[in-house]
């Protein structure tokens, strides 16, 4: 008796493990976009890129920035394009009311805040399908929001 429950057991283990993989909501594909980021014709130090369907239709792509150049992954279709431009200015203690503290590397923003606004970003882009050399230059001295 004690056999037979364990198979049962092992049997419906079995199945839900196949019914899993099918279960939740449904992947979105996405595809690989990269290139220079620019501001002023220099490039962005650090910071994060952001692809935001203009629709609402697919999810929020994006990635990180580093020494101008950014690599994402992005749903296709029309996007407003949203960019947090950084750079290192410094150390700062981690903890302030600690002596001998840690530091971290402190960051000041480098682009405007209108490249990270989604109503106000002058930035598009309709990705298709994988992407290499989408370039943006963007103008520090454009009017912030």
């Amino acid at each position: 008796m004690k056999r037979s429950i364990f198979r049962y057991m092992v049997s419906l283990l079995v199945v839900f493990a196949f019914l899993l993989p099918g279960c939740g909501p449904p992947k979105t594909n996405t595809v690989k976009v990269s290139g220079k980021i620019m501001i002023d014709g220099n490039p962005i130090e650090q910071g994060a890129i952001k692809f935001i369907a203009i629709d609402g239709a697919t999810p929020v792509g994006g990635g990180t920035i580093s020494n101008g150049t950014y690599f994402a992954e992005v749903p296709p279709g029309k996007k407003k394009v949203l960019v947090n431009g950084q750079k290192v200015v410094g150390k700062e203690p981690l903890y302030k009311d600690i002596p001998d503290s840690p530091t971290r590397d402190k960051l000041e923003r480098t682009t405007p805040l209108v490249y990270n606004n989604q109503e106000a970003s002058p930035l598009t882009a309709e990705i298709q399908g994988e992407t290499k050399n989408l370039d943006f230059d963007l103008d520090s001295k454009i009017r912030s929001l």
